[in-house]
C-alpha cells in the first residue's frame, strides 16, 4: 500500500510539474515494488497546458504495435494534452480506463519519443468514447500489447478545446517510467 501512495504522490508532483513546459515532457523516475497494481492518474487540463494538432486513424479500430499506426485525418481543434510516459511488466493487453473527466476526452498510445510537433509519428492506438459516455478507454479486448523495457506515452486530450479534471486507471501491468521490480519465479 505504502509503494501504491508514493506512486501515486510521484504521479502528482510530476503532473504538475509538467504542466508548464513546453513541449510536455514527463520526469523519468525509477521506482520499485513488490507486486504491481492498478495506478490512478490524476489531472487537469488547463489554459496553461500545452496544445497540439492532433490526428487520428482513419479507422479507430486500427493498431500499430510496431510503432506505425497510420494517422489519416487532422482535427481542427488543437486541444490541450497531458502526456505519461509509461512502461509495461509483460506482454498482456494493457487498460487504461478514464473513470471520469470534466470534458469529452480522448486518448493515444505513442512509443518513445512522442513529439506533440509530429503527431503523426510512433503512434500505437487512440481510442474516443469506449469509456462510460464521451469517456475514453483502451480494455485487453482492443488487443494494444507492448514491449516489457521500452518506454511508451500515454497522451490524454479534449476533443474539442475544453479543459477540466480528469482521472485515468491503469491495468495491473502498468509502470511510470523507470524500473519496474517484478517478483522473482524462484
Amino acid at each position: 500500500m505504502k509503494t501504491a501512495t508514493a506512486v501515486i504522490l510521484m504521479m502528482v508532483f510530476a503532473s504538475l510539474a509538467i504542466a508548464s513546459d513546453l513541449p510536455k515532457e514527463a520526469d523519468r523516475l525509477d521506482y520499485e515494488g513488490d507486486s504491481l497494481t492498478p495506478i490512478i492518474i490524476a489531472g487537469e487540463l488547463t489554459a496553461a497546458t500545452p496544445t497540439w494538432l492532433r490526428w487520428r486513424p482513419a479507422s479507430y479500430e486500427e493498431l500499430g504495435l510496431n510503432c506505425d499506426l497510420v494517422m489519416t485525418s487532422s482535427y481542427t481543434t488543437q486541444p490541450h494534452y497531458d502526456a505519461y510516459c509509461f512502461n509495461v511488466s509483460d506482454s498482456t493487453p494493457v487498460e487504461f480506463v478514464v473513470d471520469s473527466a470534466d470534458f469529452d476526452t480522448v486518448i493515444y498510445i505513442y512509443c518513445d519519443p512522442f513529439d506533440a510537433m509530429n503527431p503523426t509519428v510512433n503512434g500505437v492506438f487512440m481510442d474516443d468514447d469506449d469509456g462510460d459516455g464521451l469517456q475514453s478507454a483502451i480494455f485487453p479486448a482492443d488487443g494494444v500489447t507492448l514491449t516489457p523495457g521500452n518506454d511508451y506515452w500515454l497522451i490524454i486530450c479534449s476533443y474539442s478545446s475544453t479543459v477540466g479534471t480528469y482521472t485515468i486507471e491503469t491495468g495491473d501491468n502498468i509502470g511510470l517510467c523507470g524500473t519496474v521490480a517484478t517478483e522473482d519465479s524462484d
